[in-house]
C-alpha cells in the first residue's frame, strides 16, 4: 500500500488539529490587527482634524490607550514661534486634586461669563481675493479655502470686505462703485455697478461661505465715490475729504445697494461700518468723517434707508484705533446710539483695555476688533487675540487674508502698511501658498472656540504696560483667556510671552493640573 495511504495514527492526528487551530487563531489576530488607512489617520477633536506622520505614530498612541484604564481629562494642541509645532496634538493631560503650590494657578470659573463669541478672521481685500483667485489652481484653491474656513483648518468664522478700494488694490488704483467723470454726479446712483468685484472677490467669497456657511461678513468703505466729497478725490490727504453734506442721503443709498447687490450674488452681509478710519489722513481711499457727522448720517440717513429697504445688518460705529476712545465715547452719547449695534476698534496706538473702559460706559454694546495688522504692530497675533478677547471683543478680524511674498499688492506710495503680512503668503511665480505664525495662532482660538461661546472668568497673571523696547506693550509672563461652548466643553488658551519657558498650574473646580509652556508658545487646553 502507498504511503499516502496509510492510515494516520490517532494521537498524531490529533496532534495535527491543535496545530493547524493554533494557526487559524494567530492568522484570525493577524488580520484583525489594524492597518494604517490610505492618506493617513484622522485624530478628530472639536472639530480640528490633524494627521499622524506615521503608522508608527498611531500604533504607539493606541498601546497608550490600550494600556491607561482612565483617559485623559484635558486636550492639549500647541503652536510654537519657531512653528517646530503647529496646532499639535499633544498628550492628553488629567486633573488632579493634588494641590498646587510654588507656581502661578490660572483659576477657571466657568459660572461667571462675559460676552458672547463671534469669531475671528481677516480681510478679504481686492488683493487678498484677486491672490486666492487668479493666483491659485482650483485645487491649491480649494485646500486654501479649507484650510482656512474649513472643519479640517481652522474654522474662521469672520471676514472683513471693504465696499470698494482700500490701500490693497491689486490694480493699485482707487475705485468705487460709481465713479464718474470729474466734474459730474450721480446722487440718484443710475451708474451703481459692482461689475468690479464680479471679477474675483465675489468668486473668492462664494468659496469661502460653501465652506463655512455660517461665517458672518462685516462689510466697509475707505471711501466713497469722489464726487460724494470736498476734495473730490479718492484719498482723505490733509484730513480734507469730508463728505459734502448734500452726499449724506446718497452715501446711505450707496451703501444699501451694495447690500442688496452683494445679497443678489449669494454673498449677505452680517454687519456694516459707515467708514474705515474716519479720521486718518490717506494718500489711499479715505474720507474725514467727524463724531457729530457719523453720528448724524447713521441717525438720520443710513438706518432710516436700511430700514425702509427691509434690511437690518448690524451698525458698528467709531471703526478707528484704541488710541482714539473719544470718538466712540461721542458716539454713544449722540443721537445714534438707539441705531448702533456696538464699536469697531483696530489694534493700534494704545492697547485692548479701551474695550473696557467702554463697556463700562456702555454695557448694552457689542464690541469688536476689525483690524489689526500682523507685522506693524507691536504685540504678537497671540496677545491681540487674548487680550482683545478678554477686553469684550466678540470677534477679531485681522488684516489681509493672503498677500504675497513683498506684502502686496498694495497701491504705491505704500505708506499706511509697510511690513505687513496676511495670515497666509501666496507667491505669484510659483502660485503656491505660504502658512505664517499668525495663521497658526489664530487656529489655536478658531478650531476650538464655536461661535456662540461665552466667555468665562480667569485669573490675569500680566499687565498693559506701555510698549517700549523690550516689551510687546505687556509684562512679561503668561496670558490667557477661557470660553464655555454651547456643547459644554471648555477651553482656555495660555500664550507664553516670556523669554523662557513658564510652568504654571490649572484650576478649574476642585481639580488641577501643571503644564510648562516655552517662550513665546501658545496652547489651548479642551476638557468637559
Amino acid at each position: 500500500m502507498p504511503s499516502s495511504h496509510r492510515k494516520m495514527p490517532t494521537r498524531a492526528l490529533a496532534t495535527l488539529l491543535i496545530a493547524s487551530l493554533v494557526m487559524l487563531l494567530a492568522a484570525a489576530q493577524a488580520a484583525a490587527r489594524p492597518r494604517p488607512p490610505r492618506g493617513g489617520w484622522s485624530v478628530a477633536g472639536s472639530g480640528a482634524v490633524k494627521w499622524a506622520r506615521s503608522w508608527d505614530q498611531l500604533r504607539s498612541r493606541r498601546q497608550v490607550r490600550r494600556s491607561t484604564v482612565v483617559q485623559p481629562d484635558v486636550q492639549v494642541v500647541q503652536t510654537t514661534s519657531d512653528l517646530l509645532e503647529r496646532l499639535a496634538p499633544l498628550p492628553g493631560i488629567s486633573f488632579s486634586k493634588t494641590r498646587i503650590a510654588g507656581i502661578p494657578v490660572i483659576h477657571v470659573d466657568s459660572n461667571v461669563r462675559y460676552q458672547r463669541f463671534t469669531g475671528v478672521g481677516g480681510a478679504m481685500t481686492d488683493t487678498a481675493a484677486w491672490l486666492i483667485q487668479d493666483q491659485l489652481s482650483a485645487p491649491a484653491r480649494a485646500f486654501l479655502m479649507d484650510a482656512l474656513f474649513g472643519a479640517d483648518g481652522i474654522r474662521l468664522g469672520f471676514i472683513r470686505v471693504p465696499m470698494g478700494a482700500s490701500d490693497f488694490t491689486v490694480g493699485r488704483a482707487p475705485y468705487s462703485y460709481d465713479d464718474m467723470p470729474a466734474g459730474q454726479s450721480d446722487p440718484g446712483l443710475a451708474s451703481f455697478s459692482i461689475a468690479h468685484d464680479q471679477a474675483y472677490i465675489i468668486p473668492a467669497l462664494r468659496e469661502a461661505l460653501a465652506v463655512n456657511p455660517a461665517a458672518e461678513i462685516l462689510a466697509e468703505p475707505w471711501s466713497p465715490p469722489s464726487w460724494m466729497k470736498a476734495n473730490q478725490a479718492p484719498n482723505n490727504a490733509q484730513h480734507i475729504g469730508t463728505l459734502l453734506p448734500s452726499a449724506f442721503a446718497p452715501l446711505a443709498d450707496y451703501i444699501v445697494k451694495f447690500i442688496q447687490a452683494y445679497a443678489a450674488s449669494g454673498i449677505p452681509i452680517s454687519a456694516i461700518t459707515p467708514q474705515n478710519e474716519p479720521h486718518a489722513a490717506t494718500a489711499y481711499p479715505g474720507m474725514e468723517l467727524t463724531e457729530p457727522d457719523e453720528a448724524r448720517l447713521i441717525a438720520e440717513d443710513l438706518a432710516p434707508a436700511l430700514s425702509a429697504a427691509g434690511l437690518h445688518p448690524k451698525i458698528y460705529g467709531g471703526d478707528l484705533g484704541w488710541g482714539l476712545p473719544t470718538y466712540p465715547q461721542a458716539l454713544i452719547s449722540s443721537e445714534a446710539r438707539g441705531a448702533l449695534t456696538g464699536i469697531a476698534w483696530h489694534c493700534y496706538g494704545a492697547d485692548p483695555s479701551v474695550l473696557s473702559a467702554l463697556h463700562a460706559a456702555a454695557p448694552g454694546l457689542d464690541q469688536i476688533v476689525s483690524e489689526c495688522a500682523p507685522g506693524i504692530i507691536p504685540y504678537p497675533v497671540a496677545e491681540v487675540l487674548i487680550g482683545s478677547l478678554r477686553e469684550w471683543a466678540s470677534a477679531v478680524a485681522f488684516w489681509n487674508l493672503a498677500l504675497d511674498q513683498r506684502g502686496g499688492p498694495v497701491q504705491l506710495p505704500n505708506v499706511g502698511c509697510f511690513g505687513c503680512t496676511g495670515l497666509v503668503t501666496i507667491s505669484e511665480r510659483t502660485h503656491s501658498v505660504g502658512f505664517t505664525l499668525a495663521y497658526y495662532q489664530l487656529g489655536q482660538v478658531s478650531q476650538f472656540v464655536s461661535s456662540g461661546a461665552v466667555r468665562i472668568a480667569t485669573g490675569r497673571l500680566v499687565d498693559w504696560v506701555a510698549p517700549e523696547p523690550g516689551n510687546d506693550g505687556v509684562s512679561q509672563g503668561l496670558d490667557d483667556v477661557a470660553f464655555l461652548n454651547p456643547d459644554g466643553t471648555k477651553v482656555l488658551i495660555v500664550y507664553n510671552n516670556a523669554p523662557l519657558a513658564r510652568r504654571f498650574g490649572v484650576k478649574w473646580r476642585s481639580r488641577a493640573f501643571g503644564y510648562t509652556l516655552a517662550p513665546a508658545a501658545m496652547v489651548t487646553f479642551v476638557w468637559r
